[in-house]
């Protein structure tokens, strides 16, 4: 007596590596993803540096005006001479700021001065003059980041 067990379906020969290759392409198709995926996240990591270099640099020329105002303020810090229009004093030292991992250096220049007030019959409102000032900086932060300000201002004060 011959007896045949059956074991489940019969297979065709060509079925038998069918799965193999497809979860190799799957696998494939995954990888591109997965690569793809970290070439946009290193971009845009280099994105969001790049920003913050940039607002640091802000910062920093910001850093360099207010500096400049409360100098002039406080007048702890000269101001250029008086004797003609568009003078500049020699650009100040660069000022480093390690918290914002840069440098800012600024000037000061006197633009023009003007009476406050017309001069009246018995009046010293002529003895007072308004000078007029620009303060410029420029702060430079990392990876070549760089901002430029530049604020016009005024100050009272005897004529010279």
């Amino acid at each position: 007596m011959n007896s045949r067990i059956c074991m489940g379906p019969i297979r065709n020969a060509r079925q038998q590596g069918a799965a193999l290759v497809v979860s190799l392409v799957l696998l494939l198709v995954l990888t591109i993803l997965g690569v793809s995926t970290m070439g946009t996240a290193k971009m845009e990591m280099r994105m969001a540096a790049n920003a913050q270099f940039f607002e640091n640099a802000f910062q920093l020329a910001d850093t360099g005006l207010d500096t400049n105002l409360a100098g002039l303020n406080a007048e702890t810090i000269a101001a250029p001479p008086v004797t003609t229009d568009n003078t500049c004093a020699a650009p100040a030292a660069a000022v480093i700021v390690a918290d914002l991992g840069g440098t800012y250096q600024n000037t000061m220049c006197f633009m023009r001065e003007a009476m406050s007030m017309p001069p009246g019959a018995g009046s010293s409102a002529s003895a007072i003059s308004t000078f007029f000032y620009q303060t410029n900086a420029q702060g430079i932060a990392e990876a070549q980041a760089s901002s430029f300000h530049s604020l016009g201002l005024s100050k009272l004060g005897p004529k010279p």
